[in-house]
């Protein structure tokens, strides 16, 4: 029972979420089943009631009658679901043909009057199936049955044919009864409950919504942001907190935002502007109006950009000069250019000595004064920038040169010096410039022009004052980029290796040999050399990690000298830098002091071309080192800045004559002289001497009798693995 009961709500809609659906689809449906199901059974119960009946009395007709409003019934049941205009439309004809076969077939007329009842119910039904409209013109239809009843006389029978049973009475009022009791109020009762249910639904949600639009009334009227709520012509409707005090400020009576702003374009729904407030203190606002879909009126935020405009101008602005400056440049000039421009990127070479001499706040005058004069000279087609450091950036149109070359243009314009006014007089100062130049090309973007300029910059110098870029310029960064790359690697991977070149005495005896690196990249034959690596080693401050894999490596061929070889010294060659790092001079102290061994056989070349070997720390440690017995040798003697005092500050025992003095040792007398004295000096000092790059015999037979002692170049041989020199010299000794 419980199944049929569920069964049968569902069927007439009369589950919770029926009576709070919003469509009205579904309590039409609802009623329109109530109806028509009760109807249906009424129906039906008097045709079984009175089936019996009129068989007996030969009644056929009323038979026929009967099961066709029941199967009329039916039938619009069915159609109910799917087309609920079309089965209300038949439950209307339903009435109407009930009432009048009832005013028809009906012989008793006060009988027959319950027809014209059914009749009067057709508003009602109209009215809740098909709208007002509809339910008027059904109520002026009734007008009709309504003058049958005032006239009270009963119609002719059609056809002769009579459907009265002896109950006909009994049938008629309790089919009455029941539509009236039942049928019409269980509908009404399903309309009114949906009613009735949605009404609180509504009142429930019209209180959410009065708490919603209170709170956001409170969220307006306290936001930071001032916002007016104003008509298409920007007349304000209603101001939040802040709002209400930009029209104090204002002057307090402001019907319009036109009255409190000054906007640098007229007001236009929708669109985004900036404004200036009229009164003190004149702050910026740009103001956004909200999209508002539903009607005619404006949201409008009022958003102060004055900090952000003085943001903005410290961003692009230079402090110091008051010139837009790189940053400018890149996010907002770049993409304005219209024409073609050549870049200058000029350079005030000399600013640091002129900070260093006269103090920092000397050289930002003096920027200053630069600025202003060439802002002044420069013509107005150029645009002028200034860029980090002592540097400034020129666009300059090509039609302002003339056909002339940029630094004959520039010659017009950057002055060579200029003149301060300081509290102590007036202090003249020589400009130094340097210039890069790029010409604008179409698809290359502002970086990479900028880029381009710096790379010329960089190859300025004081005989070429202004460079223009070239392509093979930055190719030839991006080779000594990658040389960098490969020899950082190599050394991060200990990919060093040592090659010996030996050195003989007068007698053609084996005294030495020097330890010269070399990089063999891995997976070829290709062997770097020194020419090739060293440059990027001393560019980038590698020596203390290159001089450890080569004093380490030193180490263990000696550690593990061949026996087929004499046992005489190897000497490495240091550039300076090595010896005033403390890690590792203490790894030489360290070394020497421990093992005898080296004291003898590993000497220290240190080159005297190097800056850092003139250094008074160098000179005191190499002094150190040499009191513990380590043969300090002097490398290129004669062709650095202070070869005297070096004699004089480092305890060295050995000098090492440089090849370009050799080289023309047998062709010119001057470099002659200068050897022999470099020897004679030696012999006075007690030093030994060592002739380097020694190629021919001619030339060693001129220093044997010059008293040189020792010899080392390709005459005796080339820097070569040490495994070739121990073939080699296992050979010699064979034969």
């Amino acid at each position: 029972m419980n199944w049929l009961y569920q069964h049968i709500k569902n069927y007439l809609l009369l589950e919770k979420e029926h009576f709070t659906d919003a469509d009205n689809r579904i309590w039409k449906l609802s009623a329109l089943r109530i109806i028509l199901l009760s109807g249906t059974l009424l129906t039906l119960v008097i045709l079984l009631h009175s089936s019996y009946v009129a068989y007996r009395l030969d009644r056929h007709f009323v038979l026929a009658i009967s099961s066709t409003f029941v199967l009329l019934l039916v039938m619009i049941l069915s159609l109910g679901k799917n087309a609920t205009n079309l089965a209300a439309a038949g439950l209307l004809l339903t009435v109407v043909l009930a009432g009048v076969s009832i005013l028809l077939f009906v012989p008793d007329f006060e009988s027959a009057k319950f027809g014209l009842l059914f009749l009067f119910t057709l508003p009602l039904f109209v009215r809740l199936f098909f709208g007002n409209k509809a339910a008027i013109v059904a109520m002026l239809f009734n007008l009709i049955p309504y003058a049958l009843l005032i006239r009270n006389t009963p119609l002719p029978q059609l056809f002769n044919l009579q459907a009265s049973l002896p109950q006909t009475h009994t049938y008629l009022s309790s089919l009455v009864f029941l539509f009236f009791n039942f049928c019409l109020p269980l509908a009404v009762m399903r309309l009114l409950t949906t009613l009735d249910r949605q009404s609180k639904a509504l009142t429930l949600q019209s209180r959410k919504l009065g708490t919603i639009v209170n709170r956001y009334q409170e969220i307006f009227d306290n936001g930071g942001t001032a916002s007016f709520f104003c008509d298409q012509q920007g007349n304000i409707l209603q101001a939040n907190q802040t709002a209400r005090e930009l029209i104090r400020q204002a002057g307090g009576k402001c019907g319009s935002l036109a009255k409190i702003f000054h906007f640098d374009e007229s007001l236009s729904p929708g669109k985004k502007i900036r404004g200036k407030l009229k009164a003190p203190p004149h702050d910026h606002y740009e103001l956004h109006p909200a999209s508002l879909v539903h009607h005619k009126k404006q949201l409008i935020h009022c958003h102060n950009i004055s900090q952000q405009d003085s943001f903005k101008r410290l961003y692009f602005l230079d402090s110091l000069t008051g010139l837009r400056n790189h940053n400018f440049w890149y996010e907002r000039a770049f993409s304005r250019l219209k024409h073609p421009k050549v870049l200058l990127l000029l350079k005030l070479a000399n600013l640091r000595e002129v900070n260093v001499q006269h103090g920092l706040h000397t050289g930002d005058q003096l920027l200053v004064e630069l600025s202003r004069q060439l802002r002044r000279k420069l013509p107005g087609q150029v645009h002028f920038y200034r860029f980090p450091g002592a540097k400034f950036m020129l666009a300059t149109p090509v039609s302002v040169f003339q056909n002339q070359r940029p630094q004959e243009w520039l010659t017009q314009y950057l002055p060579s010096f200029i003149s301060l006014q300081m509290p102590e007089g007036c202090l003249d100062l020589l400009l130094d410039w340097r210039v890069g130049t790029s010409p604008q090309r179409e698809g290359v973007a502002a970086n990479l022009l900028i880029e381009e300029c710096a790379i010329a910059l960089s190859r300025a110098d004081s005989k070429h004052h202004v460079v223009e870029y070239e392509q093979i310029y930055s190719r030839t960064i991006h080779r000594n980029s990658l040389l960098r790359d490969k020899v950082k690697q190599f050394l991060d991977e200990r990919a060093l290796e040592l090659w010996l070149q030996p050195q003989f005495n007068a007698e053609h005896q084996l005294t030495g040999y020097e330890a010269l690196a070399r990089i063999r990249q891995q997976g070829n034959q290709t062997v770097l050399t020194p020419q090739q690596f060293l440059p990027q080693i001393d560019q980038h401050d590698w020596h203390v990690q290159f001089s450890t894999q080569v004093l380490n490596k030193t180490i263990d061929i000696l550690r593990n000298w061949p026996s087929t070889l004499p046992s005489v010294p190897v000497a490495i060659n240091l550039a300076g830098p090595e010896i005033l790092d403390d890690a590792f001079y203490e790894k030489l102290l360290r070394y020497y002091s421990q093992s005898p061994l080296l004291r003898q056989r590993l000497e220290l070349e240190i080159t005297e071309t190097s800056a850092m070997a003139r250094h008074d720390e160098t000179r005191k440690r190499l002094t150190c080192l040499s009191e513990l017995g380590v043969c300090v040798i002097i490398d290129d003697f004669g062709t650095g800045h202070a070869s005297l005092s070096q004699l004089i500050d480092i305890s060295a025992s050995t000098l090492k004559i440089d090849r370009e003095f050799i080289d023309r040792i047998t062709d010119s007398q001057r470099h002659l002289k200068l050897v022999q004295a470099t020897l004679e000096l030696a012999n006075k000092l007690n030093m030994h001497t060592i002739a380097e790059g020694v190629e021919n015999s001619e030339q060693l037979a001129l220093l044997k009798s010059l008293g040189c002692q020792r010899f080392q170049g390709y005459l005796f041989g080339k820097p070569m693995p040490l495994s070739h020199w121990v073939e080699q010299y296992s050979a010699v000794s064979t034969t």
